[in-house]
């Protein structure tokens, strides 16, 4: 049995990490990778204090991986991403370094020097809207929903966003079917057959578009005849990884 749940985010103020660097300019594209979101809604917990330095994604979602299945977020249908909200500032500061080294008057390699601290960052503000799915193994609808917090927080500086879920129903298939959800590069071991199109972003690629041969799960809005969105059967987070 699977369960399947669509998520909406709404950000509730600024949210704001580098998805793309181009000179001095620090991007947020209207994006979230579920490398984010397994921590962000409880699912997947890190440690404290990092003194490895060394990605820990598949050891934090061993406990989960199999039995539950996030997507990245995407702009939702209402917005699409040439309309989401986004703020550019302007910042000129000192340092933000954890630590600076004090050096003496005598020794200070940069005393005689200005060093400013500047550039610009554009972050998502207040109102935008995107949409991930959640896929429970295992799981009732009911109990998935119980799984998802009314909100979470995301980015560098803990930005904040409200969570609302829509039941959908779930059904499978075997066969040639079109994403219809960007999911993540290494989440999937069917290999694209066609219509490939891939969004670089760190730490894993997204896969915007691609056709698949295989076994799929299609998801529709309750009692809705309408076309669904189908995502990979086997849909498991950095399924290549593991």
């Amino acid at each position: 049995m699977t369960a399947a749940l669509e998520v909406t985010l709404r950000t509730q103020g600024e949210i704001w990490f580098a998805s793309r660097e181009v000179g001095r300019l620090a991007d947020t594209e209207p994006y979230f990778l579920n490398t984010a979101l397994y921590y962000a809604l409880g699912f997947a917990s890190g440690r404290y204090v990092d003194r490895s330095f060394e990605p820990t994604y598949l050891d934090d979602t061993d406990a989960v991986a199999d039995e539950l299945y996030v997507t990245p977020a995407a702009p939702s249908d209402s917005t699409g991403p040439g309309l989401a909200n986004r703020i550019t500032s302007t910042y000129n500061t000192s340092s933000d370094d954890y630590a600076t080294i004090n050096y003496s008057a005598q020794e200070d390699p940069d005393a005689k020097q200005n060093l400013p601290t500047y550039g610009r960052r554009r972050v998502l503000g207040h109102g935008n809207e995107l949409t991930f799915y959640l896929l429970g193994r295992g799981l009732s609808a009911g109990e998935l929903e119980l799984r998802v917090p009314g909100y979470i927080r995301l980015g560098k500086k803990r930005g904040k966003a409200r969570v609302e879920t829509e039941p959908l129903d779930v059904s499978e298939g075997d066969g040639e079917f079109d994403l219809g959800h960007p999911i993540g590069a290494y989440d999937t071991a069917l290999t694209p057959v066609g219509n490939l199109v891939t969004k670089r972003m760190r730490p894993t690629p997204l896969i915007m578009q691609a056709s698949y041969e295989g076994a799929y799960v299609e998801l529709t809005s309750l009692g809705s005849d309408d076309d669904g969105i189908q995502l990979p059967a086997d849909a498991t987070f950095l399924e290549t990884k593991r």
